[in-house]
């Protein structure tokens, strides 16, 4: 095969596929084990596992970036690279920003070069999971991805990249999006998911969820039309929630979880 190609213009042979498969199985089966199942069960993981980056998201995101990538047109060979690299996108985690991306990006071309795929599809992938890094404001405020950031060697490359940036948000305007989100909060204060956080300093982290909803752009305008169904019902829950804990309706975590869920199933 020549892998001077481009990635649209290549065909994953019945065993490059099976190899591609095999690695996006292996990604979510390491976070699993490291990390936990995450939603809905939370069970596993050293120690508890977290209470976000684990194998629920890892999943949500593959998923998302095979939708994505189908939605743009992308060939199945370039659907599959975004698929898989979204399984393996957060296999690293507990280390600094950009290192984690850097190493899960390192770990997806280590396994694959195992496996003779074609470097122009270990490329792309690879590319995918760096464009995930988030980029944050001074106040710590998610504005961005890398990936608009990166150079790309193709087109067919770019849009792999972009399909995995944009899953990476999927949820965020998704139903158990709200849900997921105060899990995140949960993980930040280093709380297993099984354990409660601080309720102080939480109001803080949802004006920054408001902010995010309200103003969060996905790098790829139709990752508007894939994930954004629910953007204006998902803002105005949130801002709700800013309100009722800034008057003190909110007394505990548990109550917390359960509104979100709450609004999870009336908008599922």
């Amino acid at each position: 095969m020549n892998e001077q190609l481009t990635l649209d213009r290549i065909v994953f042979t019945p065993q490059e596929n099976e190899a591609m498969e095999e690695i996006g199985a292996a990604a979510i089966a390491v976070v699993q084990e490291d990390f936990g199942t995450g939603y809905p069960h939370f069970e596993g993981g050293v120690d508890g596992g977290l209470a976000y980056h684990n194998g629920y998201h890892s999943l949500s995101v593959a998923n998302g970036s095979e939708r994505m990538a189908t939605h743009l047109g992308l060939t199945a060979t370039a659907i599959l690279t975004a698929r898989e690299a979204g399984a393996a996108h957060d296999i690293v985690q507990l280390k600094p920003r950009g290192v984690m991306e850097r190493e899960s990006a390192g770990w997806y071309a280590e396994q694959l070069r195992g496996r003779h795929v074609p470097a122009v599809a270990i490329e792309a992938g690879s590319l995918a999971i760096l464009g995930t890094e988030p980029v944050l404001d001074q106040q710590n405020r998610l504005t961005g991805q890398v990936v608009s950031r990166l150079e790309f060697p193709s087109r067919s490359a770019e849009q792999v990249a972009y399909s995995v940036a944009c899953a990476d948000l999927g949820d965020l305007y998704a139903p158990i999006g709200p849900y997921l989100g105060h899990r995140l909060w949960q993980e930040i204060k280093g709380a297993d998911p099984h354990r409660e956080p601080p309720m102080e300093g939480l109001v803080g982290f949802q004006r920054n969820q408001v902010f995010m909803a309200n103003n969060y752009q996905y790098p790829h305008p139709a990752g508007e039309e894939v994930f954004g169904r629910l953007r204006s019902k998902v803002t105005r829950y949130q801002e709700d929630i800013l309100r009722r804990l800034e008057a003190g309706e909110i007394h505990s975590w548990q109550q917390l979880l359960d509104e979100d869920l709450a609004f999870a199933n009336r908008h599922a």
